[in-house]
């Protein structure tokens, strides 16, 4: 049955905000099964094992969550969503995707501490309980790649793509959606704050590894002119 404490209006919202976090778990998921066989050591595929489940086990979480909302098929509504996602092509490139969605998706997820909607909040919640994903031992192996001169180029062209993915998790800046969440108090950040947030991060991880934040034209999102340089 539907949560009885939301109107249509926001019930149709979480439904599409509990969709969107799906199709990620399901890309994590993909990405990971893709990326096993980059890790040469036993350890380094329990590792990635170990993440798939995480995935897995949120995934069911938010398809409970979806029932509730009110709504019928979970799978079917996310799979279409799934075509043309990049995967990655290296162990450096993995451990950055899952470095900076796992980031952007928990600085999301921390916006809906305290909304209206309680079971998406419980959601959240226990999925912010959970570790994250890049440990500080592999954030040091990637900026030792980093720190040789002649990997600087592929490591900013992968910084790039993995920064522009991981900024659709934090929704599109000024839309009405965006508005409608914030007026609803599903969530109590705009995606705007969301996105000064990652970025301010990012950009502190980027300087420490002797890369930039990407123009203002290269990403999907408007973003406060302040954090990106000049295109």
């Amino acid at each position: 049955m539907p949560h009885n404490k939301l109107g249509e209006e926001a019930l149709g919202l979480m439904r599409r905000i509990v969709e969107a976090n799906a199709w990620r778990q399901y890309l994590g998921v993909n990405m990971l099964g893709h990326c096993l066989k980059m890790m040469g050591d036993l350890e380094g595929k329990r590792c990635v094992t170990r993440e798939v489940a995480v995935c897995l086990d949120f995934y069911g979480e938010l398809e409970d969550a979806y029932l509730e909302l009110g709504g019928h098929d979970l799978d079917y509504a996310v799979r279409d969503r799934l075509l043309n996602v990049p995967m990655p092509e290296s162990r450096f490139e993995l451990g950055l995707c899952r470095l900076l969605t796992d980031r952007a998706q928990r600085i999301a997820l921390q916006s809906y501490e305290g909304s209206r909607c309680a079971v998406f909040a419980s959601v959240a919640a226990r999925h912010l309980e959970r570790p994250a994903l890049v440990q500080a031992a592999e954030r040091e192996r990637m900026g030792q790649f980093c720190s040789d001169a002649a990997n600087l180029p592929r490591a900013q062209e992968t910084f790039n793509r993995w920064l522009s993915i991981s900024l659709l998790a934090l929704g599109r800046p000024g839309s009405a959606g965006d508005a409608r969440a914030l007026d609803l108090g599903l969530r109590a950040k705009s995606s705007e704050e969301l996105v000064e947030a990652f970025l301010t991060e990012m950009k502190a991880l980027a300087e420490g590894w002797g890369l930039v934040i990407p123009s203002a034209d290269l990403l999907p999102v408007e973003v406060p002119a302040r954090l990106v340089p000049a295109s």
